[in-house]
């Protein structure tokens, strides 16, 4: 009869054990897929800003090739007017 107490007593706390640990890795699961929930959210709104920071700097860099035009364009009229000045 001792033996068989020895075992029920092993087979409650074993049950109880399993239980609790049971409950400890649901709890952990749930934060954890809020968690991932999280930094799901985090990326897309990180992925956003870098599109409009990309369209930004393309705007910008279109920007500039247009105003490095517009001074290239206005350095060599003054260049072609400073020479045909020189030569007559």
């Amino acid at each position: 009869m001792n033996t068989l107490a020895r075992s029920d007593a092993f087979f409650l706390i074993t049950a109880l054990a399993v239980g609790v640990i049971s409950i400890l890795l649901i709890i952990a699961i749930i934060y954890l897929i809020r968690l991932f929930r999280d930094v799901k959210y985090i990326t897309g709104k990180a992925k956003q800003e870098t599109d409009l920071i990309a369209g930004d700097i393309e705007a910008l860099r279109k920007n500039a090739k247009i105003q490095s035009f517009k001074w290239a364009a206005i350095i060599g009229f003054l260049k072609k007017l400073f020479k045909k000045g020189k030569r007559s």
